[in-house]
């Protein structure tokens, strides 16, 4: 049976598991008991996504406690230890992410199994080199995953255009075609453009991995691979790729035609927030708290059943089928905001102002792009609209504005809402 360390380092931070501790830069953090254990289980479940249900089952056991509070602790370990500590693999849960460092005690074995949140996907490695091509594969393949090779570019290519998949792991120097040529034929072919790509080469310097972005690749990973930095560059390259399957499906719900065809929808429900970043901040804190508060506003919208259309950072514009539910979002919006002030607030820090608005309408939806970028496009006066409501909600006392449209959309029997007039539109409040 294997003995838990008494102490597991994470590069600058260091868990005291016994203690009940944690040290930041060698300095003691307080953290409160929720998120210590919190921490705990996403340090020791770290080889796979955790589902929001489990950590709720682990750090609230035999309670029944609200999301929100499980995302609020969350945003406050980021604030700690930094944003890209915890991954949110959205609708799913989150990840632990930190590379272990020189523990006290001795150093986990790459795990073996393909992490339960994420389904075992069709990956395609493509390398010349026998040995690594079936190191890479076994690899994978320990991972959970099906994996199929190919020795040139040519052959990788083909194999791409006569079968599916997720994920291509690719090397560059190869006989025949080689990994530039075959990034340049994926750039071209819009079905190939949906296989996320890792890159594995040998090649040094700054060049080649910019080279291999601007042709579309996800990553890059420098040979010889270390095993650990494998697992988690693949695990997220195909949860990103889960999160663009799943808005792609979004966009085709919402817009049926096709992004490439403009779509014209006749009753959208948009919703659109955005936040105020208090003055004094240094750059770190303000890209922290934009990560937190998106992090909360994504969980709120998408636990509706809406989908985000257009993020800018501290701004956001989702879609709703119906004014109700986005109604519903917002007040969970606004519930978990005062939440997070809350948080603030003890610990002195100051208050983040946000708005919220949401008009109903005429839209039309679709892809503006060029050759090198593509965006989802929202155009239509409900889109005006909603973004006036939720600045002049963000400036005054009110957290959400509504035009009279989405009031009328409502039902007649929503009970658990209070309406104040204002000029213009009606703003609601939770009871």
């Amino acid at each position: 049976m294997s003995v838990q360390p008494a102490s597991l380092v994470f590069g600058h931070v260091e868990l005291r598991l016994a203690e009940r501790q944690l040290l930041v830069d060698g300095e003691p953090i307080a953290l409160g008991s929720r998120g210590f254990d919190l921490l705990k289980a996403l340090v020791a479940k770290r080889d796979r996504v955790v589902g929001k249900d489990e950590l709720l089952d682990e750090v609230w056991p035999g309670l029944v406690v609200e999301e929100n509070n499980l995302q609020v602790q969350i945003s406050g370990l980021r604030r700690v230890l930094g944003a890209r500590a915890i991954a949110t693999v959205a609708g799913i849960g989150y990840r632990f992410t930190l590379m272990p460092g020189a523990a006290e005690g001795p150093t986990p074995a790459l795990p073996t199994a393909a992490s339960p949140a994420l389904a075992a996907a069709r990956v395609l490695v493509a390398d010349d080199n026998k040995v690594n091509r079936l190191l890479l594969c076994r690899s994978l393949e320990l991972m959970g995953h099906h994996v199929s090779s190919a020795e040139n570019g040519r052959q990788a290519l083909d194999l791409l255009k006569s079968q599916p998949f997720e994920l291509l792991l690719l090397d560059l120097a190869m006989p025949e075609l080689d990994g530039f040529g075959l990034l340049q034929a994926r750039a071209a072919d819009a079905a190939l453009q949906e296989v996320a790509v890792i890159v594995t080469s040998a090649l040094s310097g700054v060049a080649p991995v910019a080279r291999c972005i601007e042709l579309g690749a996800d990553d890059f990973l420098h040979k010889p691979v270390d095993p650990w930095l494998l697992r988690a560059r693949v695990d997220s390259s195909l949860a990103r790729k889960q999160h663009r399957d799943l808005q792609n499906e979004a966009l085709r719900r919402l817009a049926p035609c096709g992004p490439a065809t403009a779509c014209r929808l006749q009753d959208a429900c948009v919703l659109v927030a955005r936040v105020c970043v208090p003055l004094g901040h240094t750059p770190q804190e303000v890209m922290e708290l934009l990560s937190s508060w998106s992090t909360l506003m994504f969980d709120a919208i998408e636990g509706r059943a809406g989908d985000v259309a257009q993020f800018s950072g501290d701004g956001l514009l989702a879609l709703f089928g119906e004014p109700q539910a986005a109604l519903r979002a917002a007040f969970d919006m606004v519930e978990v905001g005062g939440l997070f002030n809350a948080e603030r607030r003890a610990a002195g820090q100051a208050e983040v102002a946000f708005g919220i608005g949401i008009a109903c309408g005429e839209i039309v939806v679709g892809s503006a792009a060029t050759a090198r970028r593509a965006a989802c496009a929202c155009v239509g006066e409900p889109v005006l609209c909603a973004e006036r409501l939720a600045a002049t909600s963000a400036q005054g006392r009110h957290g959400l504005l509504l035009d009279d449209r989405t009031r009328a959309g409502l039902p007649a029997d929503v009970a658990t809402i209070v309406a104040d007039e204002v000029p213009g539109c009606v703003a609601y409040r939770a009871v």
